[in-house]
């Protein structure tokens, strides 16, 4: 037996990577892994059957047709049980460490793949695309199982309900309904915080950030706009702010000027409102790739708590013009 054990992370990928079933050596940072792939076919489509030969369907990124099976085997004694990442975004317990390094290394696996061979419908895995999971030690002769995980959605419980989703509200069937039946306006910055909460879950933490702050920006410009207006401030010298100032300086200046008198920003909002212009203008003008999970998360919520304090005030100044107070 060697002196250190090896670790092997066994799982299915929810489509297939169009490579050759084989040994794919990764290096990530420090760590090194070997991938071991095989494409599993989920059988002919009825009535698609082919004289003997094997189909291939492009662009089946949801593995309709066929997925892949991996083996990522790390060079080390590794514990399956340690903990790693609390998400913020949802009301789930913290994720397993290894499984998120498996994943990483996979996801690397298939950025290669996707750059050298164009295949440019292929994603990256998620934590929660991964169900189940089975950890084995490697000692170079034999395996010793570690860890059966079934279920392992890192997004909490497993509900199952039949028919009508249990307690629904009826303001919310009722809301629905109106907006559908009037063809009702979408808000486009709610739509843009729906983006980047759904972008954060699949691990695009890039994207997250940018559907983000571009919330920020709709209902921070809007308010300006219309706060403008109701002090009468010419559009010609709003615009000028806005332009001139920039984003940033719409939050530290332009906002405090329009909201004398009235509820304050919040500060440790505002600081984390900041934080996330400069990460956007770091991805938009200084190519940055690696964007932190639980920060992007953080200033998801944060921009979500600003956007209500705008749309506050905004009632309030709403109201307050109607009365003439």
């Amino acid at each position: 037996m060697s002196k250190e054990l090896q670790t092997v992370v066994k799982f299915d990928i929810p489509f297939a990577v169009p490579v050759p079933d084989g040994v794919y050596p990764v290096r990530l940072g420090r760590r090194t892994a070997e991938i071991y792939a095989q494409k599993i076919r989920r059988g002919e489509p009825q009535g698609l059957t082919i004289g003997g030969g094997t189909m291939e369907f492009p662009f089946d990124k949801h593995g309709r047709f066929a997925y892949s099976r991996v083996a990522v085997k790390l060079h080390s004694k590794a514990d399956p049980n340690e903990l790693g990442r609390t998400p913020r975004l949802i009301n789930a317990p913290p994720r397993y460490r290894l499984k998120e390094i498996a994943i990483e290394f996979v996801n690397r696996f298939i950025d290669v793949v996707r750059y050298v061979t164009g295949e440019y419908h292929l994603e990256h895995i998620t934590y929660p695309d991964v169900l189940s999971y089975d950890v084995e030690y490697f000692d170079g002769v034999r395996t010793i199982p570690a860890k059966k995980s079934l279920l392992s959605t890192g997004v909490g419980g497993i509900k199952i309900t039949a028919g009508q989703p249990p307690g629904f509200p009826e303001s919310t069937k009722k809301r629905i309904l109106e907006l559908l039946a009037n063809e009702g306006e979408l808000e486009l910055s709610r739509i843009l915080i729906l983006n980047a909460k759904d972008a954060a879950l699949t691990e695009d933490y890039r994207r997250a950030t940018l559907e983000a702050v571009t919330a920020l920006e709709v209902d921070l410009y809007r308010f300006i706009r219309e706060r403008g207006k109701q002090l009468n401030i010419g559009d010609d010298k709003i615009e000028i702010f806005i332009v001139e100032v920039g984003l940033t300086g719409s939050l530290e200046v332009v906002l405090k000027m329009l909201t004398a008198g009235l509820e304050p920003p919040d500060e440790p909002s505002l600081n984390t409102c900041k934080g996330a212009i400069t990460t956007r203008n770091n991805i938009l003008h200084h190519g940055l790739i690696e964007v932190p999970a639980s920060e992007t998360e953080m200033r998801i919520l944060g921009i979500e708590s600003f956007l209500a304090y705008l749309e506050r005030v905004t009632e309030k100044t709403r109201t307050s013009q109607k009365t003439g107070s």
